[in-house]
């Protein structure tokens, strides 16, 4: 959804003159970084103890998805009173106090308002007039995703990949010591196990790298949740599993991306089932960020300080886990690059609920 236009800004146009403010927000309404005007609130002894909305870019909008102006619907701290705990909001009062300019980078995952803040931001901060700040930010959420995941993969040829390779590498050496020998059951299916693990690991990897490559296209969830089912009927089966799924929805987007997605996750709840038959449940409601899709297990449920990490590339919870530790890494590329995002929460009763977005259709 396109932000609408924000309203006026009558602290600016005070401040700039009524034609330097229309060229103000002319030249910034197209700028390629967010771009946002705030005015100090002070209390009776001159502190400053909140911020108004003033102007705020396009940009800045779709950053923080935002439907509409913030201006005269919520102070800064009203929209996002974490600032007031985690020093945020100290710096801007500091930077309007001194006149200082402020440059840092900051990670956000938050309600803002009628929005939602997410991502990595380089952050450029200025005082404007006696009692305004100027802020630019810049989405670096890709970057700084990137160079982890660089480290990942790093990570995962030193040991993830170079474990069955060097499985291999002593196995052939030991058939090769015997080569008058014919090879023992038992070789042979370590020589397989190394060769299955080592094949996972690079088709997990390459399933990551074209999970943010989309054909878009109208997509019926119900058809697709049909094809998810009938991919993992066997394994339901042989778990006693149960699949219930509600009513789900028509939206925009890659029929096979999204089959791969729901997959993963209805996988997951099976495998990580705990005592008693697995049940997963499929249900899609409408949200205000548009479709929000639900599946939820009563498994074993996540703890609360692992939601975060368990999305990234070759996250696994223990050492015992089995997997790659990609399925959910694509899950989340997949979900992002549809306009959406997916986090996890603990389910009522027990087990986990994981959720997705995905915007709703014009």
């Amino acid at each position: 959804m396109e932000p609408e236009a924000w309203d006026e800004d009558p602290k600016l146009s005070a401040l700039l003159g009524e034609e330097a403010a229309h060229r103000f927000r002319q030249m910034f309404d197209g700028f390629p970084d967010g771009v946002g005007l705030l005015w100090a609130i002070r209390d009776e002894s001159g502190r400053i103890v909140d911020f108004d909305f003033g102007y705020g870019n396009p940009m800045i909008m779709r950053m923080f998805q935002l439907p509409r102006s913030q201006r005269g619907r919520y102070t800064l701290l009203e929209a996002l009173p974490a600032m007031r705990d985690n020093g945020q909001f100290d710096l801007y009062a500091r930077v309007c106090e001194t006149g200082a300019a402020l440059s840092d980078e900051i990670h956000f995952d938050t309600p803002f308002g009628d929005g939602y803040i997410q991502g990595h931001i380089l952050r450029r901060t200025a005082k404007i007039g006696d009692d305004g700040l100027i802020v630019f930010v810049a989405d670096v959420t890709r970057e700084r995703r990137m160079e982890s995941e660089l480290r990942g993969y790093a990570d995962m040829v030193a040991h993830d990949l170079r474990e069955p390779v060097t499985g291999i590498a002593h196995l052939v050496t030991l058939l090769e010591r015997r080569a008058d020998e014919p090879p023992s059951p038992e070789v042979l299916r370590l020589l397989r196990d190394s060769t299955e693990r080592a094949r996972e690991l690079i088709d997990g990897v390459l399933a990551y790298a074209r999970a943010g490559e989309l054909r878009r296209e109208r997509v019926a969830l119900d058809h697709v949740m049909s094809e998810v089912a009938a991919d993992l009927r066997a394994r339901l089966e042989a778990a006693g599993a149960t699949l219930e799924v509600g009513p789900l929805l028509e939206v925009d987007g890659d029929a096979r991306q999204l089959r791969r997605v729901l997959q993963n996750l209805v996988g997951n709840a099976v495998k990580f089932h705990g005592t008693g038959a697995p049940r997963v449940e499929v249900s899609a409601l409408r949200g205000s960020e548009g479709w929000v899709v639900t599946v939820r297990d009563h498994g074993l449920g996540i703890d609360p300080e692992h939601a975060g990490r368990i999305f990234a590339m070759f996250s696994r919870l223990n050492g015992e886990t089995e997997g790659t530790g990609i399925g959910l890494a694509v899950c989340r590329r997949v979900v992002e690059a549809h306009g959406g995002r997916i986090w996890v929460e603990p389910a009522d009763g027990g087990g986990s609920a994981f959720r997705f977005t995905l915007p709703a259709s014009p």
